[in-house]
Protein backbone atom coordinates (compact mmCIF):
# COMPACT_ATOMS: atom_id res chain seq x y z
CA UNK A 1 0.00 0.00 0.00
CA UNK A 2 1.25 3.81 -1.16
CA UNK A 3 0.50 6.65 0.67
CA UNK A 4 1.35 10.40 -0.61
CA UNK A 5 2.15 13.70 1.02
CA UNK A 6 3.03 17.09 0.32
CA UNK A 7 3.72 20.18 2.44
CA UNK A 8 6.53 23.01 2.73
CA UNK A 9 7.74 21.93 -1.18
CA UNK A 10 8.50 18.53 0.00
CA UNK A 11 6.54 15.21 -1.45
CA UNK A 12 6.52 11.87 -0.32
CA UNK A 13 5.52 8.27 -0.82
CA UNK A 14 5.14 6.10 2.28
CA UNK A 15 4.43 2.83 1.53
CA UNK A 16 4.60 -0.48 3.62
CA UNK A 17 2.97 -4.08 3.46
CA UNK A 18 -0.74 -3.43 4.16
CA UNK A 19 -0.57 -5.77 7.49
CA UNK A 20 1.39 -2.87 9.25
CA UNK A 21 -0.08 0.19 6.96
CA UNK A 22 -0.68 3.11 9.87
CA UNK A 23 -3.83 4.99 10.48
CA UNK A 24 -3.88 8.51 9.22
CA UNK A 25 -3.60 10.62 12.32
CA UNK A 26 -4.26 14.75 12.87
CA UNK A 27 -0.89 15.68 12.25
CA UNK A 28 -0.67 13.35 8.40
CA UNK A 29 -4.29 13.67 7.17
CA UNK A 30 -4.50 17.41 5.87
CA UNK A 31 -1.32 16.65 3.49
CA UNK A 32 -2.45 13.67 1.58
CA UNK A 33 -2.63 14.15 -2.02
CA UNK A 34 -4.02 11.73 -4.59
CA UNK A 35 -0.39 12.37 -7.01
CA UNK A 36 3.14 13.43 -6.36
CA UNK A 37 5.91 13.69 -9.12
CA UNK A 38 9.31 13.66 -7.85
CA UNK A 39 8.92 12.18 -4.32
CA UNK A 40 11.01 11.00 -1.61
CA UNK A 41 9.96 7.53 -1.42
CA UNK A 42 9.67 5.54 2.12
CA UNK A 43 9.46 2.03 2.22
CA UNK A 44 8.55 0.34 5.77
CA UNK A 45 9.52 -3.61 6.22
CA UNK A 46 9.60 -5.08 9.96
CA UNK A 47 12.57 -7.26 11.09
CA UNK A 48 13.75 -8.96 13.86
CA UNK A 49 16.70 -7.27 14.07
CA UNK A 50 17.72 -3.81 12.61
CA UNK A 51 20.73 -3.88 10.16
CA UNK A 52 24.01 -2.81 11.76
CA UNK A 53 25.50 0.56 10.31
CA UNK A 54 28.22 0.55 8.08
CA UNK A 55 29.77 3.94 8.09
CA UNK A 56 31.12 5.79 10.73
CA UNK A 57 29.22 7.42 13.51
CA UNK A 58 28.08 10.93 12.85
CA UNK A 59 26.62 12.01 15.97
CA UNK A 60 24.23 10.55 18.59
CA UNK A 61 21.86 13.37 20.66
CA UNK A 62 19.49 12.28 22.96
CA UNK A 63 17.50 8.96 21.55
CA UNK A 64 19.06 9.60 17.65
CA UNK A 65 21.86 7.86 16.99
CA UNK A 66 23.66 9.49 13.18
CA UNK A 67 25.72 7.52 11.20
CA UNK A 68 26.67 8.18 7.15
CA UNK A 69 23.31 7.42 5.21
CA UNK A 70 21.80 5.97 8.29
CA UNK A 71 19.18 7.50 11.55
CA UNK A 72 18.43 5.24 13.86
CA UNK A 73 15.31 6.06 16.60
CA UNK A 74 15.18 5.29 19.81
CA UNK A 75 18.57 4.40 20.44
CA UNK A 76 18.81 4.99 24.07
CA UNK A 77 22.11 6.80 25.16
CA UNK A 78 22.80 6.78 21.19
CA UNK A 79 23.56 3.08 21.30
CA UNK A 80 22.08 1.99 17.59
CA UNK A 81 21.81 -1.61 18.92
CA UNK A 82 19.01 -0.26 21.31
CA UNK A 83 17.21 1.60 19.00
CA UNK A 84 13.33 0.83 17.68
CA UNK A 85 13.65 2.29 14.17
CA UNK A 86 16.17 2.19 11.31
CA UNK A 87 15.72 4.78 8.35
CA UNK A 88 18.53 4.34 5.50
CA UNK A 89 18.72 7.26 3.04
CA UNK A 90 20.07 6.87 -0.05
CA UNK A 91 19.50 9.81 -2.76
CA UNK A 92 15.11 9.73 -2.82
CA UNK A 93 15.07 6.09 -1.82
CA UNK A 94 14.50 5.34 1.80
CA UNK A 95 14.30 2.15 2.96
CA UNK A 96 13.04 1.88 6.82
CA UNK A 97 13.41 -0.59 9.03
CA UNK A 98 11.03 -1.25 12.60
CA UNK A 99 11.20 -3.59 15.59
CA UNK A 100 8.82 -6.42 14.79
CA UNK A 101 8.94 -6.75 18.60
CA UNK A 102 8.25 -2.94 19.48
CA UNK A 103 5.58 -2.82 16.18
CA UNK A 104 3.55 -5.92 16.39
CA UNK A 105 0.41 -4.84 14.55
CA UNK A 106 1.56 -2.32 12.34
CA UNK A 107 3.37 0.90 12.07
CA UNK A 108 2.31 4.23 13.72
CA UNK A 109 1.50 7.70 11.57
CA UNK A 110 4.32 8.91 14.44
CA UNK A 111 6.63 6.13 13.57
CA UNK A 112 6.64 7.26 9.66
CA UNK A 113 7.39 11.05 10.93
CA UNK A 114 10.91 10.05 12.82
CA UNK A 115 11.38 8.67 9.59
CA UNK A 116 11.52 11.13 7.14
CA UNK A 117 13.63 13.15 8.56
CA UNK A 118 11.41 16.53 7.90
CA UNK A 119 14.48 19.48 8.73
CA UNK A 120 16.84 17.80 5.87
CA UNK A 121 13.96 17.58 3.15
CA UNK A 122 12.94 20.99 3.83
CA UNK A 123 15.49 22.75 3.30
CA UNK A 124 16.31 20.91 0.13
CA UNK A 125 13.23 22.93 -0.77
CA UNK A 126 14.66 26.45 0.49
CA UNK A 127 13.11 26.59 3.80
CA UNK A 128 13.80 25.63 7.65
CA UNK A 129 11.64 23.59 10.10
CA UNK A 130 11.10 26.74 12.61
CA UNK A 131 9.68 26.19 16.23
CA UNK A 132 6.66 29.01 16.77
CA UNK A 133 2.77 29.34 16.71
CA UNK A 134 1.63 30.20 13.26
CA UNK A 135 -1.71 32.00 12.67
CA UNK A 136 -3.10 33.60 9.97
CA UNK A 137 -4.57 37.37 9.64
CA UNK A 138 -5.92 39.07 6.88
CA UNK A 139 -4.76 36.17 4.69
CA UNK A 140 -1.26 36.43 5.98
CA UNK A 141 1.24 34.87 8.32
CA UNK A 142 2.27 35.75 11.80
CA UNK A 143 5.00 33.55 13.67
CA UNK A 144 5.48 33.95 17.24
CA UNK A 145 9.08 32.06 18.41
CA UNK A 146 10.38 32.17 22.05
CA UNK A 147 12.26 29.76 24.24
CA UNK A 148 9.84 26.85 25.55
CA UNK A 149 6.91 28.28 27.74
CA UNK A 150 7.25 31.70 27.31
CA UNK A 151 3.94 32.38 25.56
CA UNK A 152 3.85 31.27 21.91
CA UNK A 153 0.54 29.67 22.04
CA UNK A 154 -0.49 32.30 24.39
CA UNK A 155 -0.07 35.14 22.12
CA UNK A 156 -1.69 32.94 18.78
CA UNK A 157 -4.89 32.32 21.37
CA UNK A 158 -5.16 35.92 21.93
CA UNK A 159 -5.15 36.57 18.40
CA UNK A 160 -7.69 33.83 17.83
CA UNK A 161 -9.92 35.77 20.66
CA UNK A 162 -9.30 39.20 20.03
CA UNK A 163 -8.62 39.58 16.58
CA UNK A 164 -10.72 36.68 14.81
CA UNK A 165 -7.22 35.07 13.60
CA UNK A 166 -7.02 31.48 12.57
CA UNK A 167 -4.59 29.46 13.89
CA UNK A 168 -2.47 27.02 11.64
CA UNK A 169 -0.17 24.89 13.56
CA UNK A 170 0.24 25.93 17.50
CA UNK A 171 4.06 24.20 17.53
CA UNK A 172 6.25 24.35 13.92
CA UNK A 173 6.09 25.79 10.80
CA UNK A 174 8.04 25.85 7.80
CA UNK A 175 9.75 29.17 6.55
CA UNK A 176 10.16 28.82 2.69
CA UNK A 177 12.13 30.93 0.38
CA UNK A 178 10.63 31.08 -2.52
CA UNK A 179 9.94 33.11 -6.11
CA UNK A 180 6.51 34.62 -4.74
CA UNK A 181 8.79 36.14 -1.61
CA UNK A 182 8.89 34.37 2.02
CA UNK A 183 6.56 31.72 2.78
CA UNK A 184 5.04 30.39 6.09
CA UNK A 185 4.00 26.62 5.15
CA UNK A 186 2.22 24.16 7.65
CA UNK A 187 4.16 20.90 8.44
CA UNK A 188 2.85 17.95 9.48
CA UNK A 189 4.60 18.42 13.15
CA UNK A 190 3.12 20.08 15.96
CA UNK A 191 3.93 18.14 18.94
CA UNK A 192 0.92 18.21 21.95
CA UNK A 193 -1.12 21.36 20.04
CA UNK A 194 -4.23 20.96 18.86
CA UNK A 195 -3.63 22.61 15.37
CA UNK A 196 -2.13 21.26 12.74
CA UNK A 197 -3.18 22.43 9.39
CA UNK A 198 -2.21 22.53 5.62
CA UNK A 199 -1.68 26.22 4.65
CA UNK A 200 0.62 28.02 2.89
CA UNK A 201 0.81 32.23 3.31
CA UNK A 202 2.92 35.27 2.85
CA UNK A 203 4.73 35.36 5.79
CA UNK A 204 3.98 39.09 7.54
CA UNK A 205 6.48 39.12 10.44
CA UNK A 206 8.34 37.07 12.62
CA UNK A 207 7.61 38.29 16.65
CA UNK A 208 9.90 36.92 19.18
CA UNK A 209 8.06 36.95 22.50
CA UNK A 210 9.36 37.35 26.32
CA UNK A 211 7.27 37.69 29.46
CA UNK A 212 7.08 41.06 31.31
CA UNK A 213 5.51 43.43 33.88
CA UNK A 214 4.07 45.81 30.95
CA UNK A 215 4.08 45.73 26.98
CA UNK A 216 6.45 47.11 25.15
CA UNK A 217 7.70 46.22 21.38
CA UNK A 218 10.86 47.11 18.88
CA UNK A 219 11.82 45.83 15.62
CA UNK A 220 15.23 43.96 15.70
CA UNK A 221 17.19 44.32 13.27
CA UNK A 222 20.95 42.70 12.08
CA UNK A 223 22.37 40.36 14.33
CA UNK A 224 19.90 40.74 16.88
CA UNK A 225 16.81 39.50 14.48
CA UNK A 226 19.13 36.69 13.22
CA UNK A 227 19.98 35.20 16.15
CA UNK A 228 16.24 35.20 17.27
CA UNK A 229 15.32 33.23 14.37
CA UNK A 230 17.89 30.79 14.51
CA UNK A 231 17.60 29.96 17.69
CA UNK A 232 14.16 28.59 16.82
CA UNK A 233 15.61 26.76 13.45
CA UNK A 234 16.01 23.02 13.86
CA UNK A 235 19.00 21.88 11.93
CA UNK A 236 21.21 18.60 11.59
CA UNK A 237 23.79 20.16 13.31
CA UNK A 238 26.26 17.37 12.39
CA UNK A 239 25.71 18.20 8.90
CA UNK A 240 27.70 21.17 7.67
CA UNK A 241 26.19 21.43 4.43
CA UNK A 242 22.42 21.69 6.73
CA UNK A 243 24.22 24.48 8.56
CA UNK A 244 25.42 26.67 5.75
CA UNK A 245 22.59 25.93 3.66
CA UNK A 246 20.03 27.21 6.74
CA UNK A 247 22.49 29.56 7.56
CA UNK A 248 22.33 31.26 4.58
CA UNK A 249 18.44 30.84 4.50
CA UNK A 250 17.59 32.39 7.94
CA UNK A 251 20.16 35.60 6.45
CA UNK A 252 17.60 35.97 3.77
CA UNK A 253 14.39 35.74 5.66
CA UNK A 254 15.60 38.73 7.89
CA UNK A 255 17.14 40.60 4.83
CA UNK A 256 12.83 40.37 3.84
CA UNK A 257 10.87 39.90 6.72
CA UNK A 258 9.99 42.23 9.67
CA UNK A 259 11.09 40.66 13.18
CA UNK A 260 9.89 42.31 16.21
CA UNK A 261 10.95 42.12 20.04
CA UNK A 262 7.75 41.48 21.98
CA UNK A 263 8.07 41.71 25.65
CA UNK A 264 4.44 41.66 26.87
CA UNK A 265 1.60 40.86 29.21
CA UNK A 266 -0.42 38.32 28.31
CA UNK A 267 -3.58 40.17 27.50
CA UNK A 268 -4.51 41.55 24.76
CA UNK A 269 -2.03 44.67 25.14
CA UNK A 270 0.52 42.30 23.44
CA UNK A 271 -1.89 42.37 20.37
CA UNK A 272 -3.21 45.67 20.17
CA UNK A 273 0.96 46.59 20.19
CA UNK A 274 1.71 44.22 17.60
CA UNK A 275 -0.97 45.06 15.25
CA UNK A 276 -0.29 49.38 15.65
CA UNK A 277 3.45 48.19 14.37
CA UNK A 278 1.97 46.40 11.69
CA UNK A 279 0.05 49.05 10.70
CA UNK A 280 2.44 51.43 11.06
CA UNK A 281 4.70 49.80 8.31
Amino acid sequence: MEKYYRFAGVELSVSAPDEIMYEEDRHLAPFRTDCVTKPHRFTFQRVAELSAPEGKLLASEGALAVYEGVRYVNAIGGEWKSATLRAGHCGYDHAVEVKESVYPTGITAKTVLNAIMAEHLVLEQGGVVFHCSYIAHQGRAILFTAPSGTGKSTQAELWRKHRGAEIINGDRAAIRVTEDGVMACGIPFAGSSEYCRNETLSLAAIVYLAQAPQTTIRPLRGYESFRCIWEGCSVNTWDKADISRAADLVQRIVEEIPVYYLPCTPDESAVQALENMLESR
